[in-house]
Order: C-alpha cells, then structure tokens, then sequence
C-alpha cells in the first residue's frame, strides 16, 4: 500500500491523530498538516511528512493544498479533510470574529483545497468529515451550521464529481477527542458515552477507503461498538 497516498488535515490532535496513526499502520504513505507545531506533536507520531498550518485563513489553506500537491508529486488517493473547531457557547455569546473563523475553518478551508486538489484527487476519493451536530445542536449554533454547510457542499460535489471521485460525507457521533472541552462544554454523564477517537478512526477510515458505500454516512454507536477490529480487543481499539 506504500503506493498509495492519505491526506489528513487536522492531523496533529484528536480524530485527525488516530487517523493518521492508524492509515500509517495500514502501510498507506501519509501527509498531514495541523494547528500544532512539530515539537508539539506526541512522541510516537508518525515519521511522515507533516505540515503546521492555520486553515482559517485563505492563505492556510492555499499553502495547505500546494504543499500536498508537492509532496503527492499530483496524485491523492484520498483527503480526509477533518480539520475543524468550534465553542459551545450560544449565538449571542459569539463574536463576528469567532464567527468568521469557525465557518472559514470547518467550511471555506474544505471548498479551497478541494478546489485546488481537484486534479490530483482523480478517480480517487474525497472524504469531507462533517458532524452528527448538523441536524442542529443547542449550545453551539455556529459549530452545527459550518457542519450543515458542509454536508450541503458534499452532497452537490458527489453528484457533480460521480464516476470521477468518489465523494463521501461522514459524521461521527460524540467522539472524546477533546474537542468538547476546548469548546467550552463542561464535562457531564454524557461524557461517558462518548466513542473512543481511535474506534471512530477505524470506521471512519474504513468508510472513506471503501470502493462502495453511501456519499453520506452517519458513524456512531452500532456502527463502532460493533466494528470488527473493536470486537477482537476487549475494550475497542
């Protein structure tokens, strides 16, 4: 699988980690960018090319999607664009800032490099990761629309690109990434159902790799509690 090239975003933290971890140990070559810098990554991170980059910029995700198609030599086999932020927090809370960001970051910066990434991802597969929260979710109102957003963009791009790339859309349920408390969301007994990042990465990865499947997927509790590598190790991996 050497041959073939993953394209992770987000990749130094939560999901977009296992993620990498994961595709890297499947033999796959990897490249990843993320908001942390090199020294900043954990110590069993993957020798593989990596990139430190804000995406909230149009500037960051332009010299994201150059510097994959330099490291790709023009050929992607799959982007997992996975890269996201928000707050939990409601609206009035928020600021046009925090707006701004939020929606460039999880939205803007996937229309831009797979705008750009195009050529490169021909016959292989895009692989937007979106969120359960764009069904709308109280408390973070401008998290869930960037998601809704997102989902839109890759139900229009699966039917403009069908037969060219495979485009899929898949939302993972409540993973402990970490995310939530960076958000702001304090801890509770939901916290206690979220799904393990490196299962969800499983699922994830299986559903972005597979040749058939749905352009939009739902990945939560049946899906990963009953995925086959989970079942072999007690306690899900």
């Amino acid at each position: 699988m050497k041959d073939k090239l993953i394209f992770v975003t987000g990749g130094g933290s939560g999901l977009g980690l296992e993620l990498v971890r994961l595709a890297w140990g499947r033999g796959y070559r990897v490249i990843c960018t993320g908001r942390r810098g090199a020294q900043d990554l954990p110590d069993d991170f993957p020798d593989i090319p990596y990139l430190c980059c804000d995406m909230s910029s149009q500037h960051g995700a332009q010299q994201a999607a150059d510097w994959a198609l330099a490291q790709s030599g023009g050929r992607i086999d799959c982007a997992l664009l996975n890269a996201a932020a928000g707050y939990f927090r409601p609206l009035v809370a928020e600021t046009a800032a925090s707006i701004t960001d939020v929606m460039a970051l999880n939205l803007e910066a996937n229309m831009i490099l797979t705008h750009r990434l195009a050529p490169a991802l021909d016959g292989g597969t895009l692989a937007l990761i979106g969120s359960v929260a764009r069904k709308g979710a109280a408390g973070m109102p401008v998290y869930a629309s960037s998601k809704g957003a997102l989902d839109g963009f890759g139900r229009a791009l699966a039917e403009e690109w069908r037969g060219r790339v495979r485009v899929r859309v898949l939302h993972p349920g409540p993973t402990a990434t970490g995310m939530s408390a960076r958000a702001g969301r304090k801890p509770d007994f939901a916290d206690r159902v979220f799904l393990s990042p490196r299962a969800m990465a499983h699922c994830v990865l299986d559903a972005a790799l597979a040749r058939k499947g749905a352009d939009r997927q739902v990945i939560s509790y049946g899906r990963v509690l009953f995925h086959p590598a989970r079942l072999l190790r007690r306690g899900g991996t």
